[in-house]
């Protein structure tokens, strides 16, 4: 059940940044309850790791979507919301102690067009992307909410400012949303023998869980690799998670062995 929080009246205002880039910010009141759930994304334009945001952050990574699928690039993913405490591989700057991230409010990315992979280094440069991209980041600009990390010196992040805006809100979210993160990836916290879900993760998950989840696929015909079934959920394994629940029509095909996948697998 989602958990209580708070809903905002929004209002926009305009603020000349130094960049003299025009940028809308929000004024929020507080005015009545609203949600706060862990949930899974999926998007038509999204790939690389699964997604996992607040209900709240849900509207916007659809819009992230539109802006994608309007530009013809794909939104290659490598974080969204995070424990507390996990090291972040390949950082470009210190993650900030109320990182967005940390109530699922914010994704790191890179952007595909066909087999081009641009990272950080090429985004930083705005001036010198290709049009497609430039159009997608100068739509998270003009979008009342979304906010993208190039004017902090993050180009791969796009988030919603919400550690800036209301603090209050983001504190309460918090305890909520790491709380959830904890349910989903340790065995016996969610419930009494209850299987923890088993996803991509930075450390990976490991254990006998995940190695019985390996050796169902490999039963079924998926190809692991030289590791096999190793006990670690990589990327092959995610990848492989995903081919199974595409060709059992299972929703949603996120690359994550939740209840429904696992009993897919027959276990």
């Amino acid at each position: 059940m989602p958990a209580a929080g708070i809903a905002y009246l929004v209002v926009t205002v305009l603020i000349v940044k130094r960049s003299l880039i025009k940028k809308q910010y929000l004024i929020i009141w507080r005015i009545f309850p609203m949600a706060t759930e862990l949930k899974t994304f999926t998007g038509s334009q999204f790939i690389g790791k699964p997604v996992l945001a607040d209900i709240e952050f849900i509207p916007h990574l659809e819009k992230i979507n539109d802006f994608a699928a309007t530009n013809g690039l794909k939104i290659f993913v490598t974080s969204s919301a995070r424990p507390l405490g996990v090291p972040v591989v390949g950082a470009i700057i210190r993650p900030a102690k109320m990182s967005n991230h940390f109530i699922g409010h914010a994704i790191d990315m890179n952007i595909q067009i066909g087999v081009k992979l641009y990272t950080s280094d090429e985004l930083g440069d705005f001036n010198s992307l290709p049009p497609a991209i430039q159009a997608f980041f100068t739509a998270i600009r003009n979008h009342p909410v979304l906010h993208w990390g190039a004017d902090f010196n993050d180009p791969v992040h796009i988030d919603d400012r919400l550690n800036k805006i209301d603090p209050n809100t983001w504190k309460q979210k918090f305890s909520i949303i790491q709380s959830e993160l904890t349910a989903l990836t340790q065995p016996g916290i969610r419930a009494v023998n209850t299987p923890r879900l088993l996803l991509l993760t930075t450390p990976l998950m490991e254990g006998n869980d995940v190695k019985a989840v390996q050796e169902k696929l490999i039963g079924k015909g998926f190809n692991l690799g030289i590791t096999g079934a190793d006990g670690l959920f990589g990327q092959t394994t995610a990848n492989a998670v995903i081919k199974f629940q595409d060709q059992e029509d299972l929703e949603p095909i996120d690359g994550i062995v939740g209840d429904t996948t696992r009993k897919a697998l027959g276990l």
